[in-house]
This record gives C-alpha cells, structure tokens and sequence, in this order.
C-alpha cells in the first residue's frame, strides 16, 4: 500500500511545494516549515532501528557529519528521513540524469557494446540508473549503494514490483566499499553524487572507485559540470550556494556544497590524480555533463 502511494505521478501541489524552495531565500526557515510538514505526510520507508535489514552482512556503514547537518534541495532531515523518500523519486521529472530513459538512451550509446559481468551503481537512491543498466545489461550482476536507508528499502520495494532478480541495493558509504573486493567491476556508474559533499569525501569516493574497478574497467559519471573558466566557476557556486556555503551561516541555497566540487574536488584533476587515464566529459546541460574515465 505504502509503495503504490509512492509510485503515483506528482501531482501540481507536489510540483509547487518542490520548486517553491528555489525562491525562499526571504524566507527559508518558514518554507521549511511547510515542507516539512507536507513530508510528513508520505510514507517513511522505516525498517530496523539499527537499519540492518539492509546493510551488507557484517557491514555497518560510517554516517558522515556532514550528512545529517546540511541538506540538499531543501530537504529537511535530508535523504536520511524517508519522507522526503516520494518527493526524491519524483526528481526523475525534474533531472535529465534521474530519468530512465534518458539514463538508458546514454548508457547505450557509450557502453553499449560492452559485456560487463560486474556493475556498481553508487548513490542509487530508488534506483534510477541501477534499472536502467539492469535493463542495458540484463545478464550483469548489478550491485546499488546509497547512504541513506530509506531509499534503499524504496528501491528493493520497487524492484519486487518491476520482477527484476539480479540488482541487489544495500545501505553503504561510498567512502569505504571495503566489504566488496578490489578490482571486482568492470563498470562503476554514478550520478548527481560528487557535488552533494565536502571535498574530502568526494575524493574519498572516486579513490574507491579506482580501487574496485578491473584493470581497463570504465567509471560513468552523470554530473554537475567542472567549469573550466574561474569566472563560470564562481557563477556556478554564487547561484547555487546563495553566497552561503555548507558550514557558514545563512540562507544556503539548494546546492550548498557546489564550492567545494568547483574549487577543491575539479573532477578531471582528481580522477587522473586517482590513477584514471582517458577521461572525458560531455556537456549536456548547463546543469549536467558525463564524466568517463577507464582504470
């Protein structure tokens, strides 16, 4: 019953109360009041306290402070409350990146004529792109990580609906993958994950990336853009941040980590400095670009 609420198409109200947050600089504390109390109204996707029933075995995976201090998009209690779980997959009409077809339309076009036997889709949150390469690769074992718990209970409730057998999702930090072996996948996917941290963690994230990837294997990145020219860079992180960024105080706008991937994380840089060779990316949008890099 939970589920079948969950998967219903938005409707106006949702639609307002979403992008309503992107004008509340006046008033942000008061828009977040609302939307709280409209999230609090969905479904909460809870599951044990300890939130072992969908953890790896024997895995119990670091919460980051940052995680549980400063939210993305406004959500409040951030992808950690499972409220906000509906609100997120109705993202998949707002992000070229989060929706399925456009995830399989460029999967298929640049790895199309791959056979990979192994694929990582980390912070897959209900599970976008993981059914998108499961439907690209349906012979590929395909494993889904996210952070946040909820949505991981989300996407194993969905993928029951769609009969899908060979995706598994569990709870994990992308930082420490530690309980999946080196060099295990031939294909690592991501997307809309690097720009939503501080620097740290990021680099943390593509240094597991490397180190799980075969030798020759491909990561696929679907990401906000590395603007080249400083000026755009400081564009990017002025619209997004609202001049206030992750750990300062004031109205932080719907990215508030977007200095940090500008200015410390620079993706082409830290992916050769991880060891990546051929790195690539292709602009899409002023918002999204896809990043690819081959171990």
């Amino acid at each position: 019953m939970k589920m079948r609420r969950s998967s219903q198409k938005k409707c106006p109200f949702e639609v307002f109360a979403y992008v309503s947050g992107f004008r509340a600089t006046a008033d942000l504390e008061g828009y977040q009041d609302f939307f709280k109390k409209y999230l609090d109204t969905n479904p909460t996707f809870s599951g044990t306290t300890d939130d072992s029933d969908v953890q790896p075995a024997g895995y119990v995976p670091e919460i980051p402070a940052h995680y549980n201090t400063t939210f993305v998009h406004f959500l409040p209690g951030g992808y950690q409350n499972g409220h906000t779980a509906r609100i997120s997959y109705l993202g998949k009409d707002k992000f070229n990146f989060l929706n399925e077809d456009n995830l399989f339309e460029w999967l298929h076009k640049l790895h199309g004529d791959k056979t990979p036997k192994r694929i990582l889709d980390i912070g897959t949150w209900p599970g976008f792109s993981a059914f998108a390469l499961n439907k690209l690769f349906p012979d590929a074992e395909i494993i889904g990580v996210d952070l946040a718990a909820p949505y991981i209970r989300f996407a194993r409730r969905w993928q029951e609906l769609r009969n899908v057998s060979n995706v598994s999702f569990f709870q994990s930090n992308a930082e420490d993958l530690s309980w999946l072996e080196s060099e295990s996948f031939d294909l690592i996917n991501y997307a809309y994950v690097l720009h939503e941290m501080p620097a740290p963690n990021a680099l943390s994230i593509i240094s597991e990336m490397y180190r799980l990837l075969r030798e020759g294997g491909t990561m696929n990145g679907f990401e906000v853009p590395y603007e080249e020219d400083p000026v755009m860079r400081e564009v990017a992180t002025e619209f997004n941040t609202w001049g206030h960024e992750w750990d300062t105080e004031g109205p932080k706008g719907p990215e508030p980590y977007m200095s940090e991937y500008e200015w410390k994380v620079a993706l082409p840089n830290a992916l050769a400095d991880a060891g990546f060779t051929d790195i690539e990316a292709i602009s899409y949008t002023f918002f999204e670009s896809i990043y690819l890099a081959i171990k």
